[in-house]
C-alpha cells in the first residue's frame, strides 16, 4: 500500500491518502489536488526508494492524483526483480516530477541487471564472461579493474539484487502527461488479461492485470496477489490486446497458462509484426474455430500449413474461376452462360477445405479444415423487459410529458405491436443473419448463423427474447460469450435504438427497454428460466455487467 501526505503550500492544509482509493476518497483527493500548489510532504511505501524521490514533488492539477494511483497499481504488479531494477533506475535517473517517475517505471527494459554482482570484482567477472575464460587466462585478469571501468563508463549502481546499469538506449516518453498507460503495462505485451478473486477484491481493485507473455515469477506473483493456489484452475475475467484484431479471434475458453504459452509463441516468432503473417493467423483462427487456447497455440505453431488465396479470390464464384484456371480446365464459350460458377465454387470449396473468413479465403495443406455443421441448433435467450407509456392527454389533445411505468404483466397486451415494431428495425444488409452480423468475436460470428430479437409472453409476463440459430451446439463458454455480446446490444446497440423509437398505441406512445441497470437484470436460456435450472452458462448481471 502506498500512503502519501499532500500539503497545500498556500494554506498549510494537509490530506493523507492511502492508495488504492475508494470512489469517495478519490473525489476528495481530486478536489484537494486541484486547489493550487499541492506538494507531497511524506510517503510510506513497501518499495524502497520511492519515498525519497516522491517527497517534495508537486502534483499537477487534474492529473497528479491519477499518476499516484498508477504508480500504486503498477508497482503492485512488479516482481521483486522488477522492483529492484526500478529502485536502481530512480537512483540513476533522479527524476524531478511524478510524471517522470511514471515514465521511468515503464522503461525498465532500458536497464540491465547483473544479478548477484555486489562488488566491482564480481561485476568484472560478469562483464568479461568469467565462465568463457580458460582457467590459465582467468588467473591473470584484474576483474576488479574491469568492473570499475565498466561502472565508471556506465550510469549504474549496486543494490540488493546486484548491479543495475543503463543499456544506452534512450528512455521513451510513453506518458505525455495526458493519457496514462494501463496499470499492468509492459512493452512486450501481446495479450492483457484481467483476473479477479474475492480475496483480491476485498482490499484492492476489482481486477488484477497481467501482461502476457509473462515470466514464471510474474505468474507466481499473480497467484500470490489473488490468493490462488494454481492459475490453471481459473479462467480470465477479461481480455484486451494492443493489436485489437487478435482479441476478436480468441476462443472463450481461456486458461491463463495456455494463453501465456500462446502469447509467448506470437512474441518469439514475431507473428504480429508482419502484416501478411498476422492476417494469416487471424484467418486460420477464424476458420478453425478453436475451442480453447491449447488448440489456438497448435494453430499458431503450425501456421506454415495454412495458405491464403490471392486477394482477388473473394467469393465462391471467384474460387470457381481460380480452381478451373489452376486445374487448366477450359469451359467452351457457348456453354459458359449455362454454367453456375457460384454453385460449382461452393462445391469445390467444401471438397477442397477452403474457408471464407473476414481476412480472405484460407486453406490448410495437410488436412481439410473442419466444416461448419449443416444442422442448425435453435435456442432462445430471455431477459426482463421494462416499459414506459406517454399517455394521451384528452384535455389539450397532446401527450403527457411524464411517462407511466408499465410492469412486464402490463406489457403483455402490447405484444403484437412490439413485435411489429421489432420487424421494422430489421435492416436489409443484415439479411437472414440479423444481429449475428455484428458479433465482435470472429469465431462466434462464424458459428452463430442468426440472431433475431423478439418478445414472448410466459408466466403472465412479457419477456425480451433473442432467437438464435447456430451451426451445432455452443459450448458453455461460447454461450456465455454470446450472452455478453447480446447484453451489449441490449444496453448500447440495437436495444438503445429500439427504446428511443416510440410505438403508437390507442392509449399513447410506448417505449420498451430490453435492458436496465437494476441488480436483478439477467440473461437466461429458455430452459433455465422456465425450468428454474441453474446452469454454468447462465448470466446474471446488473448495471453494465
Amino acid at each position: 500500500m502506498l500512503k502519501v501526505y499532500l500539503g497545500d503550500t498556500a494554506t498549510s492544509d494537509g490530506l493523507w491518502l492511502a492508495l488504492p482509493l475508494g470512489s469517495r476518497e478519490r473525489q476528495d483527493a481530486m478536489k484537494f489536488g486541484d486547489r493550487g500548489t499541492v506538494e507531497i510532504g511524506a510517503v510510506t511505501s513497501p518499495l524502497e526508494g520511492l519515498k525519497e524521490h516522491l517527497e517534495g514533488m508537486t502534483l499537477r492539477p487534474g492529473q497528479g492524483i491519477r499518476e499516484l494511483e498508477f504508480l500504486e497499481r503498477h508497482t503492485d504488479c512488479m516482481t521483486e526483480r522488477e522492483k529492484g531494477i526500478f529502485q536502481a533506475a530512480l537512483e540513476i535517473e533522479r527524476p524531478h516530477s511524478v510524471m517522470e517517475v511514471v515514465n521511468l517505471s515503464c522503461n525498465l527494459d532500458k536497464f540491465v541487471l547483473y544479478e548477484g554482482a555486489s562488488s566491482h570484482e564480481e561485476l568484472g567477472k560478469r562483464v568479461l564472461g568469467d565462465e568463457e575464460m580458460s582457467e590459465k587466462v582467468a588467473l591473470y585478469l584484474d576483474y576488479g579493474a574491469a568492473g570499475k571501468k565498466y561502472a565508471d563508463s556506465h550510469a549504474g549502481c549496486f543494490n540488493q539484487l546486484g548491479y543495475v546499469a543503463r543499456t544506452g538506449e534512450a528512455l521513451e516518453p510513453l506518458y505525455d502527461g495526458n493519457r496514462l498507460p494501463g496499470p499492468g503495462y509492459d512493452k512486450s505485451c501481446v495479450i492483457q488479461v484481467w483476473l479477479s478473486s474475492p480475496y483480491y477484491a476485498a482490499g484492492n481493485h476489482r481486477y488484477y492485470p497481467v501482461s502476457l507473455p509473462a515470466s514464471d515469477d510474474r505468474l507466481a506473483l499473480a497467484e500470490e496477489k489473488l490468493g490462488w493456489r494454481n492459475l490453471a484452475e481459473y479462467e480470465v475475467a477479461n481480455v484486451s490486446c494492443p493489436v485489437h484484431e487478435l482479441e476478436s479471434c480468441l476462443p472463450f475458453s481461456r486458461d491463463v497458462r495456455e494463453m501465456n504459452a500462446f502469447a509467448g509463441l506470437l512474441a518469439e516468432k514475431n507473428i504480429l509484426g508482419d502484416a501478411a503473417t498476422r492476417e494469416k493467423l487471424f484467418a486460420a483462427l477464424e476458420a478453425e474455430m478453436p475451442e480453447n487456447m491449447a488448440q489456438a497455440l497448435e494453430i499458431a505453431a503450425g501456421l506454415e500449413r495454412y495458405t491464403m488465396l490471392p486477394e482477388e479470390v473473394k467469393t465462391a464464384g471467384d474460387y470457381a474461376d481460380y480452381y478451373l484456371e489452376e486445374a487448366q480446365i477450359y469451359i467452351e464459350d457457348e456453354i459458359q452462360q449455362f454454367f453456375d460458377y457460384d454453385k460449382f465454387g461452393e462445391y469445390r470449396m467444401r471438397k477442397d477445405g477452403v474457408v471464407s473468413t473476414e481476412y480472405g479465403l484460407v486453406v490448410r495443406e495437410d488436412r481439410a479444415i473442419r466444416p461448419l455443421s449443416e444442422e442448425l441448433e435453435e435456442f432462445k435467450l430471455f431477459s426482463p423487459l421494462k416499459g414506459f407509456i406517454y399517455l394521451y392527454d384528452e384535455d389539450w389533445g397532446g401527450i403527457r410529458n411524464e411517462p407511466d411505468e408499465l410492469s412486464p404483466c402490463d406489457l403483455c397486451q402490447y405484444e403484437d405491436k412490439i413485435l411489429e415494431r421489432i420487424g421494422q428495425e430489421h435492416l436489409e444488409e443484415e439479411g437472414e443473419r440479423g444481429l449475428a452480423v455484428y458479433l465482435h468475436n470472429r469465431l462466434l460470428n462464424r458459428k452463430v448463423f442468426s440472431m433475431e430479437p423478439a418478445v414472448e409472453s410466459w408466466d403472465g409476463k412479457l419477456w425480451g427474447v433473442l432467437k438464435v440459430k447456430s451451426h451445432g451446439p455452443l459450448s458453455p463458454q461460447e454461450l456465455s460469450g454470446l450472452m455478453e455480446e447480446w447484453q451489449g446490444q441490449e444496453s448500447d446497440g440495437w436495444g438503445e435504438g429500439f427504446e428511443q423509437r416510440e410505438i403508437k398505441t390507442e392509449e399513447g406512445e410506448l417505449c420498451v427497454s430490453f435492458w436496465n441497470s437494476d441488480n436483478d437484470f439477467f440473461i437466461k436460456t429458455e430452459q433455465e428460466l422456465k425450468q428454474g435450472q441453474t446452469q454454468d452458462f447462465g448470466m446474471q448481471m446488473g448495471g453494465n455487467g
